[in-house]
């Protein structure tokens, strides 16, 4: 179609959510906690939101570049504000001993795909050809 057009997010995506839940799984093991439903509900949602955020960046990056920008923000914002209230319904339905170390694993996951999205986008857009 059109000579800027990228492949899909969708591999890298699930690739580094697999990573980060296998490095999750890991870490939970050796802290000597039980790993439980929660901590592939987290997994699952940042994956999910971070796909779903990368089609439509990717999109605007490849038609609109100044409008790349507009999404990649409201992309943040709307990230981070459901993420705090998902922790905050975490902290608040789960007891205690569960709800601590997976806010604290939702909290490093979100940094870590955070990461992931903000690199990965840096890198398309600096390939783009100059229009």
């Amino acid at each position: 179609m059109t000579q800027g057009r990228r492949t899909s997010p969708l591999v890298p995506v699930l690739l580094f959510t697999v990573v980060c839940g296998a490095c999750t799984a890991l870490v939970v093991r050796l802290a000597g906690l039980s790993l439980h439903w929660g901590y592939g509900a987290v997994l699952i949602y940042l994956g999910g939101v971070t796909l779903l955020l990368h089609l439509w960046q990717e999109r605007a990056m490849v038609n609109d570049p100044k409008g790349f920008v507009r999404r990649f923000m409201a992309g943040l914002m709307l990230k981070m504000f459901v993420s705090i209230v998902a922790v905050a319904v975490v902290l608040l339905t789960l007891p205690r001993a569960q709800a601590v170390p997976l806010a604290l694993a939702f909290a490093l996951l979100y940094l870590a795909f955070l990461g992931f999205s903000t690199g990965r986008l840096v890198h398309l857009s600096r390939r783009q050809p100059a229009s």
